[in-house]
C-alpha cells in the first residue's frame, strides 16, 4: 500500500542491495538517517550551488526498497540487515534523547523487497510500474547493481602486469587496477542485447526513465540518481563501434566507463535547477564474492592481505569493506545539494553549478576512501577524460533512449 499518511521520508531505492557494495549502503544509510547529525552528511566540498530542500535530522524515517534478483536471498539480507541495524544503533548509547530517537525512527521504518532483474527489460518495466503504483515518490535511485562476467586469471598477465608495476614502482597497482581478469565475451540478453551493458547501463536507464516522474515528486528535495562507477572505468576499455559491449574483452570496464559517460550527459541535459539530478559514485577497492569465485577461498585470502598491505603502503581506494566502500554513495543520498560538486575546474577546483555550459569545466565524480589507520571518508576527483569522448556521450544518452522508447512502444506504454 502506499505510505503517503506516514511521516515524509525518504524513500530510497538500492539495486542490488542484497550483498556487496549495495548491502553496505543499505546498512550504512539506516546508521546515518537514526542521527540527529551523521557524519555522512556533513559538508565536505566548498558551496557550489544554491540551498535547496533536502533531508532534516534526525529523519522522520525511511522506506528502503531492495531491488533484488533472488527473494530468498533479498530476505536473509533483510534479515541481516535489521539485525545489524540494532547492534549498530546500540553504539550510539543508551540515554534517554537517543533511545527516543531510534524507537521513532525504527517505528517509521519500513524495509520492502521488490523482484529486479536488470537482464530483462519486462522485469525491469514491471519494477518500476509496480514502485510507480505503490509508492508516493521515489528521493533517492542508487544504480548499484551490476554484473563482471570473470572467467579466471590469466598468469601470463598478471606475470607481465607484476613486471611492469616494478618497474613502474607501483606494485600495488596489481590489485587496484588488475590487467589479468579475463572475461566471458558475446554474451547475449534474451532480449538481443549485450548482456553486461543491459545489466550495468540499460537497465539502470530503463529506471531512471521510467521513474522520471517519482523522482522529480520527491518531497526530500530534488530526486538524486546515483551512477555507480568503478576505479576501472577508463576509455581504453570502451569501443564505441561495440557500444553494446559484446565482443569486447573487457565489458565490465567498458561499461563503467559508459556509466561514467552517460551520467555526465543527462545531468549537463538536466541542467542545475531541474527537479531530478544524476551523480557518480565509485567505491574504491572492496572485497566480495566475486574474489573467491575468481581465485579460490585461499588465495582470495591472500588477496585480502595484499590489499591491506596497499592500503598500509598508503593507497586511499582499498576501502576492502562495504561499509567503508558505501562511504562516497550514502555522502551522495545525504549531503545538501549545495555542497555537492558537480563541475570542476581543471584542477579539480569545484566551481559554481550554474557555470555548466562553460568551456573547460569537468564533470566530476565522488569516490570511497580509506587511509592505513582505517579512517574513512569522501574525495572527488576530475572525469579528464569528459572533453575526448563528450560527443560520444551524446550518442550513447540518444541511442538508449531510441531503444528505450522502442521497447515502450513495443509493450503498448505510454511515454512517463
Amino acid at each position: 500500500m502506499p505510505h503517503a499518511s506516514r511521516p515524509v521520508r525518504p524513500i530510497i531505492i538500492v539495486t542490488g542491495a542484497n550483498n556487496g557494495v549495495g548491502f553496505g549502503i543499505c546498512r550504512r544509510l539506516l546508521y546515518s538517517l537514526v542521527q540527529d547529525n551523521p557524519d555522512d552528511a556533513r559538508p565536505l566540498f566548498p558551496r557550489s550551488g544554491a540551498d535547496e530542500p533536502g533531508l532534516e535530522y534526525p529523519c522522520a524515517g525511511l522506506t528502503l526498497i531492495m531491488a533484488c534478483r533472488s527473494r530468498q536471498r533479498a530476505e536473509a539480507a533483510r534479515t541481516q540487515l535489521l539485525a545489524l541495524f540494532e547492534s549498530d544503533v546500540a553504539r550510539l548509547g543508551g540515554s534517554p534523547g537517543v533511545a527516543e530517537r531510534v524507537e521513532a525512527f525504527r517505528a517509521n521504518l519500513v524495509v520492502e523487497i521488490h523482484m529486479l532483474d536488470l537482464a530483462s527489460v519486462h522485469s525491469t518495466l514491471a519494477f518500476a510500474d509496480e514502485v510507480a503504483r505503490t509508492y508516493p515518490y521515489v528521493s533517492h535511485l542508487v544504480c548499484n547493481a551490476g554484473v563482471a562476467p570473470f572467467l579466471n586469471i590469466s598468469w601470463p598477465l598478471l606475470l607481465q602486469q607484476v613486471w611492469r608495476d616494478l618497474l613502474n614502482l607501483d606494485l600495488f597497482r596489481l590489485v587496484t587496477a588488475p590487467d589479468y581478469n579475463i572475461q566471458r565475451r558475446a554474451m547475449m540478453s534474451d532480449d538481443g542485447l549485450g548482456w553486461v551493458w543491459q545489466c550495468n547501463v540499460f537497465g539502470h536507464y530503463i529506471l531512471c526513465r521510467a521513474l522520471q516522474e517519482k523522482l522529480a515528486a520527491s518531497q526530500t528535495g530534488p530526486g538524486r540518481v546515483l551512477w555507480m562507477s568503478s576505479l576501472a572505468a577508463h576509455a581504453d576499455t570502451y569501443d564505441p563501434d561495440d557500444w553494446q559491449l559484446v565482443d569486447s574483452s573487457q565489458p565490465y570496464e567498458g561499461s563503467k566507463f559508459q556509466i561514467d559517460l552517460i551520467r555526465a550527459e543527462l545531468s549537463r541535459r538536466a541542467g542545475p535547477s531541474s527537479p531530478v539530478r544524476h551523480f557518480t559514485v565509485h567505491p574504491g577497492v572492496v572485497y566480495s564474492s566475486i574474489d573467491a569465485a575468481l581465485v579460490g577461498s585461499f588465495m582470495s585470502q591472500i588477496k585480502v592481505v595484499v590489499f591491506y598491505l596497499a592500503r598500509w603502503f598508503g593507497s586511499l581506494h582499498h576501502n576492502i569493506s562495504s561499509w567503508n566502500g558505501a562511504a562516497a554513495t550514502v555522502h551522495l543520498c545525504l549531503a545538501p545539494l549545495a555542497f555537492i560538486p558537480v563541475l570542476l575546474s581543471a584542477v579539480g577546483a569545484p566551481v559554481a553549478q550554474d557555470k555548466g555550459q562553460e568551456e573547460g569545466l569537468l564533470p566530476g565524480r565522488l569516490h570511497s576512501i580509506t587511509d592505513r589507520m582505517g579512517r574513512n571518508g569522501v574525495a572527488l576527483e576530475p572525469f579528464y577524460e569528459w572533453p575526448e569522448h563528450e560527443k560520444e556521450a551524446v550518442r550513447l544518452v540518444d541511442r538508449c533512449e531510441r531503444l528505450y522508447q522502442s521497447f515502450i512502444t513495443a509493450g503498448g506504454k505510454s511515454q512517463p
